[in-house]
C-alpha cells in the first residue's frame, strides 16, 4: 500500500494518463499487480502501480494483446500505448478486451477466422458475418444446429451486442456498431459476452466492487 508521501505522485501520474476505463486489481500472470487502462486524447496507456522488476515487459505483453483482442493499434515507438482504428469510443468492449489481455493466459492462442461461439443455452453454433449495407458495415447473426429457440436466441445476442458495444439493431438479425465501421476483433470479442447478458452482468457486478475497493486502497477515486 502506498505511503501517504508516495499517494501526491500516485494522484499526478493519474492526472497525466486520463481517465481510467478498466482496473484490474489482479493480475494472475505477474505477481497479482494491479494494472490499468487509462484513455487520454484519443491515446491509451497500460499502467501499473508496481514497480516490480520485469512490470515494463508485462506491459507490453498486455498492449501487444490487446492488439490481437481488439480493434487497436500500438502507438509507434512506445512499448505501452495503443489507440482505436477510429474516433469512436467503446468503453465496454476496451473494458472486456483489456481484462481478457491481463486475465487470460498469454500462451493461449487467440481465434481467427470466422467469428463463432457456441451458445451457453442450448446446442446452437452462433456464427457473425459482416458485409456493406446501404453505407455501412453490417453484421449478421446466423446459427448453425437445431434449436426451437434459434430466432429468440439470435435477437437475444443482438440485443447483447447493443448493450455491450452501443450497437444499432438493423433487424432481428443484424447490428451495426455506431458509426457503422468495420470491427472484426471487436465482434469476435463481444459474442461470447452477447450471447448470455445476465451472467456477465454478475461478473462486472463483482468485478466492479473489487476495482473500487482497490482504487481506495491506493488512495484516488477514479470519480
Amino acid at each position: 500500500m502506498p505511503s501517504l508521501a508516495e499517494r501526491p505522485r500516485i494522484s499526478d501520474q493519474l492526472k497525466k494518463l486520463g481517465r481510467c476505463i478498466e482496473l484490474v486489481s489482479i493480475d494472475p500472470h505477474f505477481h497479482d499487480v494491479t494494472i490499468g487502462l487509462f484513455l487520454k486524447g484519443g491515446v491509451m496507456t497500460v499502467w501499473s502501480f508496481s514497480d516490480r522488476a520485469g512490470i515494463a515487459e508485462r506491459i507490453e505483453q498486455i498492449r501487444d494483446r490487446c492488439t490481437r483482442l481488439g480493434d487497436v493499434v500500438a502507438v509507434d515507438g512506445t512499448t505501452d500505448q495503443l489507440k482505436l482504428i477510429s474516433d469512436l469510443e467503446l468503453d465496454r468492449a476496451l473494458k472486456f478486451m483489456f481484462t481478457a489481455a491481463v486475465e487470460k493466459d498469454p500462451a493461449r492462442e487467440l481465434p481467427t477466422g470466422r467469428i463463432t461461439a457456441p451458445d451457453t443455452k442450448t446446442k446452437l453454433i452462433f456464427v457473425v458475418e459482416g458485409a456493406e449495407e446501404d453505407g455501412k458495415y453490417v453484421y449478421t447473426i446466423s446459427t448453425e444446429g437445431q434449436s426451437d429457440r434459434a430466432e429468440m436466441r439470435v435477437r437475444a445476442t443482438v440485443g447483447g451486442f447493443i448493450r455491450y458495444s452501443d450497437c444499432e439493431r438493423i433487424a432481428k438479425n443484424k447490428f451495426a456498431f455506431p458509426d457503422g465501421r468495420r470491427y472484426d476483433e471487436f465482434a469476435r470479442l463481444i459474442l461470447p459476452l452477447a450471447r448470455n447478458v445476465s451472467a456477465v452482468e454478475s461478473q462486472l457486478a463483482a468485478s466492479e466492487l473489487e476495482g473500487q475497493m482497490t482504487t481506495q486502497t491506493l488512495g484516488f477515486s477514479q470519480s
